[in-house]
């Protein structure tokens, strides 16, 4: 990311994270063609790629998250909505007293 963000390279560092779940791999199959694979992709990760490369355009609602069973999505959506407005109005609070000492 730093050689990135300098300008050495000009290829981003990959920060996806592939799991594989019920079968051997790395083999000679494509990871579209396993039983069960996984996708990570960490939301910090990529802001500071965001960040680096002058894309940042990052919300709560921006997040595309893909789960199987929609309720739990919904449910997922809204815990880190919820999650990131309190990170706002924390970051708006202004900071403690010293304490006596």
């Amino acid at each position: 990311l730093i050689l990135f963000q300098k300008g050495q390279t000009t290829t981003p560092p990959p920060f996806e994270i592939f799991f594989c779940f019920g079968e051997e791999w790395p083999d000679q199959k494509p990871k579209e063609k396993k039983l069960i694979t996984v996708q990570v992709v960490p939301v910090a990760a990529r802001l500071l790629l965001e960040m680096f490369s002058g894309e940042l355009s990052w919300s709560a609602d921006s997040i595309p998250l893909q789960i199987s069973h929609p309720d739990l999505k919904d449910k997922m959506v809204e815990q880190f909505k919820e999650l990131h407005q309190l990170w706002q109005n924390q970051q708006r609070l202004p900071p403690p007293p010293p304490e006596p000492g």
